[in-house]
């Protein structure tokens, strides 16, 4: 029986990261979030913000990994790659707020 118990708590705790519910049972500080969107939307009225300049820069070294160096591979040009995997950790905590 403690075996199954433990399986059970195990398959919610996963399945709770994976379908992004909360884990722990403490609510979370809503007056943190307010602040955080209020911050976002004085960014927003000042105009062009580091954001959206970080967000321009890496959404560019994604589209030269992948269209650029690709099309001007079909012409003999060889270019060097960009690794990828911070790039898209970053790209997801920009979209995603993460």
């Amino acid at each position: 029986m403690f075996g199954i118990n433990l399986i059970i708590e195990i398959i919610k705790t996963v399945s709770g990261v994976l379908f992004n519910k909360s884990v722990c049972k403490e609510q979370p500080n809503s007056n943190n979030a307010e602040q955080q969107n209020d911050i976002t939307l004085e960014e927003t009225k000042r105009g062009f913000t580091w954001r959206q300049a970080l967000g321009y820069i890496l959404t560019f070294i994604v589209f030269y990994n992948y269209v650029v160096i690709p099309i001007l591979a079909v012409f003999g040009v060889v270019l060097p790659t960009i690794p990828l995997s911070d790039v898209w950790k970053v790209l997801i905590l920009l979209v995603g707020g993460g």
